[in-house]
């Protein structure tokens, strides 16, 4: 390359930010896999335990909570209402998931629903003592 490179400013530029420079060459990342490494079941309840009981922490162990058991993306958790909790089945019902596909999720354990005085509401578990085990209790029936 004969010619120099010099952006708006007057500065060098890289080769690399024309288009066409990186054609014909393979990804560097090509035909690499990356294990899935998700948290274990100690480590999502020592994070419950960290977030604290003010409302801040009620939702945080709520959205942990929704994200672990019904096997929830992210943005199909934080897009649920009261609404979508059937306590009856102990289900959710996703709206808009992946693929904009409706669906309807059990939840493997019970849930309990936190007011307060404004009217807002969170979805919590019951935290397990450290000394027994992390199962929660099945619900009345």
């Amino acid at each position: 390359m004969t010619e120099l490179l010099l952006d708006a400013a007057g500065r060098r530029r890289s080769p690399a930010t024309l288009p066409g420079f990186h054609a014909g060459r393979p990804q560097r990342n090509k035909d690499l896999r990356y294990p899935a490494d998700p948290p274990s079941v100690e480590e999502i309840v020592a994070v419950m335990r960290t977030a604290g009981d003010g409302p801040h922490g009620r939702r945080l162990r709520a959205l942990i909570v929704v994200l672990w058991r019904a096997v929830l993306r992210i943005h199909e958790a934080l897009a649920l209402n009261e609404p979508d909790l059937n306590h009856r089945r102990g289900s959710l019902l996703v709206r808009r998931g992946k693929g904009g596909r409706r669906r309807e999720v059990g939840m493997a354990g019970p849930l309990l629903v936190l007011g307060d005085s404004a009217g807002r509401c969170a979805v919590a578990p019951a935290l397990p003592d450290r000394k027994r085990s992390l199962r929660l209790p099945r619900p009345p029936r």
